[in-house]
């Protein structure tokens, strides 16, 4: 029996992108120079839902969008360990790449609030 090839996007829109850290940082014995941010499929937004159901309220999840260079999932607390104008630049960036659904999750957190201190 043969095997069926996987499936693959066809088109020319870009599916991923690297960002160059302006503050690098070694986190977990590893050097982080560059962040790749990628769309989600279908399977990896239903995984990660049922993964944010499960979990403790105020528990932090980062956005499966942000991978390392290679595409694997970044360590639990990279992203909080970054240079806040890095972490920013990935958020902004990361919008172009987000499910409809999630973008404004992602706004909403790294945005002061309408009417709140922006200091």
């Amino acid at each position: 029996m043969t095997k069926k090839p996987p499936p693959r996007f066809v088109g020319d829109r870009a599916r991923a992108k690297l960002i160059d850290l302006e503050w690098p940082v070694e986190f977990e014995g590893r050097v982080f120079e560059r962040i790749a941010i990628a769309r989600l499929t279908a399977r990896e937004v239903a995984d990660f839902t049922d993964m944010a159901i499960k979990a403790e309220p105020n528990a932090s999840l980062p956005l499966p969008v942000f991978r390392d260079e290679a595409g694997a999932p970044l360590p639990v607390g990279l992203l909080d360990a970054l240079d806040a104008d890095d972490r920013d630049a990935l958020n902004e960036a990361a919008l172009d790449f987000l499910p409809k659904r999630f973008r404004g999750a992602l706004t909403s957190a790294s945005e002061p609030a309408p009417g709140g201190p922006t200091v």
